[in-house]
């Protein structure tokens, strides 16, 4: 019988099950600090998942979405029957995972206990919470996060627009500032209407793995410009801000539409800003007066 790996992320409980538990821990040191010994008494896991699974008899009816993002190709597929079943390609090697439609419960194809399948495992779970996590009022981000007194900035924008390099400055300009994740932060609406922003095992290509939460004061979408001018976003353009980097499937409509519904629900409570901005102190001082 396989043993099991529970996690703890953004206060949601996920359930590996492994042939070889302290191999397939030792493949993801970036979920240690989330490694917890047993779900707590009347909690449900948001997902279990369970590797080794012979996908092969799964029929695909028919293709739903096809990206390919930093060398990785994610492909979704509708199965016969009326599951879904999503495809990672990288390196040419491929693995898939295959969920019903409440997303409780994700089979895999991958080993949980191969050292070269450590990115499919990591990557597949990654997508697995992002999608499963939508009706709980929480969004999967991409964004890189500075907090200073447990009040947290979301540094927002394209690949490439310098928000590691806002954050980087930061704590070099501020002192207290410290970087909670610098790509993949879960943003969570609690139930008396704080937004809290958490630290997860995923952080793009930075080593950032703080089982920590704060506060969110703002968010900012930084653009790349001669000279340093911070505005306030209001409407559609607020919107897209936060939609554009909010992780989701367009294949899962259900979770589509409650992504929609939480970033509406953001933005009745966090304001959104435009930073044009050089990389230097100046930008720094605009974005440091919304923590005042």
């Amino acid at each position: 019988m396989d043993g099991q790996l529970i996690y703890c992320i953004a206060s949601e409980h996920i359930v590996l099950y492994t042939p070889a538990p302290e191999v397939t821990a030792s493949l993801l040191p970036n979920y240690e600090p989330f490694r917890v010994a047993e779900l707590p008494v009347g909690v449900e896991p948001l997902f279990t998942f369970t590797g080794s699974v012979d996908l092969d008899t799964k029929k695909r009816i028919a293709l739903l979405e096809d990206k390919t993002s930093d060398g990785v190709r994610a492909q979704v597929y509708h199965t016969d029957d009326r599951q879904l079943l999503l495809e990672l390609t990288i390196d040419r090697r491929h693995q898939a995972l295959c969920v019903d439609r409440s997303w409780r419960t994700i089979v895999s194809d991958v080993l949980l206990d191969d050292p070269s399948a450590a990115i499919f495992i990591n990557r597949l779970i990654m997508i697995a919470f992002g999608v499963a996590v939508a009706p709980h009022r929480t969004l999967k981000m991409h964004a890189s996060v500075t907090v200073l007194n447990g009040q947290a900035l979301l540094f927002l924008g394209v690949s490439g627009t310098g928000k590691s390099t806002h954050s980087r400055l930061w704590r070099k300009f501020v002192p207290g500032a410290t970087l909670l994740n610098d790509d993949e932060p879960i943003v969570r609406v609690l139930e008396d209407g704080e937004v809290r922003v958490y630290g997860c095992p995923w952080s793009g290509s930075t080593p950032c793995y703080k089982n920590e939460s704060a506060r969110v004061k703002a968010f900012v979408y930084l653009y790349q410009a001669p000279e340093n001018k911070l505005s306030r976003l209001r409407g559609r353009d607020s919107f897209d801000a936060i939609y554009s980097s909010s992780a989701f499937l367009h294949s899962d409509k259900v979770r589509h539409l409650a992504m929609f519904d939480t970033v509406a629900d953001v933005l009745e409570r966090i304001p959104v800003y435009r930073l044009d901005c050089r990389p230097d102190e100046e930008a720094v001082s605009l974005t440091r007066q919304l923590l005042d």
